[in-house]
């Protein structure tokens, strides 16, 4: 995937809203559009016990969904011992395979928060990792132009950052009290 273009992972059709129904109700103010969500990607190589900790550093920072794709392994898989570690973050299996018994059980240790992401009725985008503050604001800013529900981000080492000051850009004020 190239760094400025982004992919849409999943899309859904909208119901045309019916003119009546856009006159009756005289709106003063409009309504907030829904909050942008974050929805991370997982690759299960590497250590399990960092994939854990990671899986948990991301929930706790406010990430909508943790994404496991199929190229690398069996989504289900990971996503049931992403099950144990995590409480509230939906699991996302993308590209999984149609093994009925493996997603029966995967849905059951995910006590309901697993979701398929091809079945899912949500407009998801896919980008890689913005290089910078001004980045993720444009970023951000598009994707919630184009209606789309979320962004689904690689795992960074900046990732936590990000999620839990998603608004600063590059002033980090809290940082200079270190210096005295």
């Amino acid at each position: 995937m190239s760094e400025s273009a982004s992919e849409p992972v999943n899309e859904s059709v909208s119901e045309p809203v019916s003119e009546s129904a856009s006159e009756s109700a005289p709106s003063t103010t409009q309504p907030a559009p829904p909050a942008l969500l974050i929805g991370v990607r997982l690759s299960a190589a590497g250590e399990a016990g960092e994939l854990f900790a990671d899986a948990k550093a991301i929930e706790a920072a406010g990430a909508d969904s943790l994404w496991v794709d199929a190229v690398d392994g069996d989504p289900y898989v990971v996503l049931a011992a992403l099950a144990a570690v995590t409480w509230r973050v939906r699991l996302v299996a993308r590209g999984a395979p149609t093994d009925v018994a493996a997603r029966e059980t995967c849905a059951n240790l995910a006590r309901g928060r697993l979701v398929v992401a091809e079945e899912s009725e949500e407009r998801w985008t896919e980008s890689a990792f913005p290089a910078s503050r001004v980045a993720w604001d444009e970023l951000r800013n598009a994707s919630t132009a184009a209606g789309v529900t979320g962004v689904v981000l690689p795992n960074d080492p900046r990732l936590i950052d990000l999620l839990r000051n998603p608004d600063i850009i590059e002033a980090r004020d809290d940082l200079k009290l270190s210096f005295g």
